[in-house]
């Protein structure tokens, strides 16, 4: 088991709202959101805490900063100790 947690920074989880939203405003329920949602974090929990320095370096952003693409979201994170901080959500197609 992994001593690393993954944690969301205020951005990050405004960004996973507006995610919810926008799945809202294309008529699915919400059964299907959270599903969707779900499957995301799931894939992270597996993805990073499992090759958590493997990923994209984005020394443009920052020295530490990293990516990791999802589908069609990119997820901007840093190492930060015990922890695995997700910065930010993207989609290069969405506002």
């Amino acid at each position: 088991m992994s001593e690393r947690e993954i944690v969301l920074a205020p951005r990050a989880m405004q960004r996973l709202d507006e995610i919810a939203a926008y799945l809202y405003t294309q008529h699915l329920s919400k059964e299907f959101v959270r599903d969707y949602l779900n499957r995301i974090g799931q894939w992270l929990h597996t993805m990073l805490l499992t090759f958590p320095e493997s990923d994209t370096p984005m020394s443009h952003y920052g020295p530490v900063i990293r990516r990791v693409v999802y589908k069609e979201y990119s997820f901007l994170y840093r190492l930060n100790g015990a922890q695995i901080e997700i910065l930010t959500i993207h989609r290069d197609n969405l506002p």
